[in-house]
């Protein structure tokens, strides 16, 4: 019996693969259309980098450390970028970076939820301005609207703003990250649940069912900020750039909703100022968030020494995949398969395959002893919906006979014909 998978990870099969790359692709050809380039950073990163207090105790745990404890599999790509950054001072910046590939959180699986996913990050390092938030932001939900989801949500709050509420409702300095946390899980427990968490952290039961008054309720975001700097002094700073992000991003013409939630706090310490993630629904419940991100611009500063600002997004690649189906059902990236009848015509079958590839033409071909009903079952087995047919005839006329495999019809042509209808 087969070996099952390990708890959190899975196979996928190759038309869920295809379906993968094709999600990562448009991704990645979002990003380069936005001035985005390439960065490759390994997978494995020492312990005292993965261990940097910005994550907190919280992300600490979820870290894989390997063998002899020195190093570990990444968490994310914002904490290797800091590295980076940091090691490298003579970057040109704004430095604008884009990666993809998997990553590993030794957290307990649930859906949508796995110890190995793919994911992609950009990342703008070096801009303080406001600008840059809202490029970030843009880019990752216009790749989502070409992966096909147009129905979708941009939940966007402040570190700063949320630092003002607590503030305000004297919640102690030291017990502010554990109320954050609590709130990051807003969507997941009940409120009467949440009260009892903020209780059990050291604050008055009072305080914590004011606080969700407070950040609760439907509002247009206007009214929200309204709302804020009507009664918190001090946030007057925190609420203008909100207020300008909102307008920048209005600009960039989304068919995603942009809603402020005062509620959102996502988890990782390192955020310093506006947070953000992508949410879609299902059935009219929200489904955990396919991206998200925000401005960390103190971690750098943990590894370079010195004071330089950065906001990213990302978004997950594997939690996308979940709600889309597979990319047309694809089993195989040809576009044609070549069946050939007798040995004697291999190797014009041979000179048929290497001309279709060389002309961009993605092409299969047979390498058993099958007969031509068996290979032509074959391509249909693979959805492949043209089948190039080689016997006697068409290798003595220098043609071939191309067959639509959807309609059964067939006509013998030249090499370059079948190139043109192919391509």
């Amino acid at each position: 019996m087969a070996e099952n998978t390990p708890r959190g990870v899975r196979d996928f099969s190759p038309a869920e693969a295809i379906s993968l790359r094709y999600i990562s692709g448009v991704a990645e050809e979002v990003f380069k259309r936005f001035g985005f380039y390439p960065l490759e950073t390994p997978a494995i990163e020492s312990m005292s980098v993965l261990n940097a207090k910005a994550y907190g105790d919280e992300s600490a745990k979820e870290i894989f450390s390997l063998e002899g404890g020195e190093s570990g599999l990444r968490y994310d790509f914002t904490v290797p970028l800091a590295r980076y950054v940091a090691a490298n001072k003579d970057l040109v910046l704004p430095f604008k970076r884009y990666q993809i590939g998997a990553m590993w959180r030794k957290e307990e699986p649930q859906k949508m939820r796995y110890r190995e996913a793919l994911q992609a990050d950009i990342d703008i390092v070096g801009s303080e301005e406001v600008e840059s938030d809202a490029e970030v932001v843009a880019a990752a939900a216009l790749a989502i609207e070409e992966l096909g989801i147009r129905s979708y949500s941009v939940m966007l709050n402040s570190r700063q703003i949320l630092t003002q509420i607590l503030t305000y409702f004297k919640i102690p300095a030291d017990k502010q990250v554990a109320v954050l946390r609590v709130l990051d899980k807003m969507q997941k427990i009940s409120r009467d649940e949440a009260v009892k968490q903020i209780s059990d952290s050291g604050v008055a039961t009072n305080t914590a069912d004011e606080l969700l008054n407070f950040i609760s309720g439907e509002a247009k975001n206007e009214d929200k900020l309204q709302k804020i700097g009507a009664n918190i002094e001090g946030a007057k700073e925190a609420v203008e750039k909100m207020q300008k992000l909102l307008s920048l991003l209005a600009e960039y013409k989304l068919n995603g909703n942009l809603n402020l939630e005062l509620g959102l706090a996502r988890g990782l310490n390192y955020y310093t100022g506006f947070i953000w993630e992508f949410v879609v629904e299902e059935n009219g419940r929200r489904l955990p968030s396919i991206g998200g991100g925000g401005r960390y611009d103190n971690l750098i500063g943990m590894f370079a020494k010195r004071n330089v600002p950065a906001t990213g997004s990302s978004l997950g690649i594997s939690r996308i995949f979940d709600i889309l189906d597979p990319q047309d059902g694809k089993k195989t990236y040809a576009k044609v398969y070549i069946a050939y009848i007798g040995d004697q015509n291999r190797g014009y079958a041979v000179t048929a395959a290497n001309t279709l590839r060389g002309n961009g033409v993605y092409a299969d071909m047979n390498t058993t002893s099958r007969n031509l009903s068996k290979q032509l079952e074959y391509a249909g087995a693979l959805r492949i919906s043209n089948v190039v047919i080689i016997g006697d005839k068409e290798r003595e006329a220098g043609k071939v006979r191309l067959r639509n495999m959807d309609t059964g019809e067939e006509e013998l042509i030249s090499l370059q014909e079948a190139i043109q209808k192919l391509r």
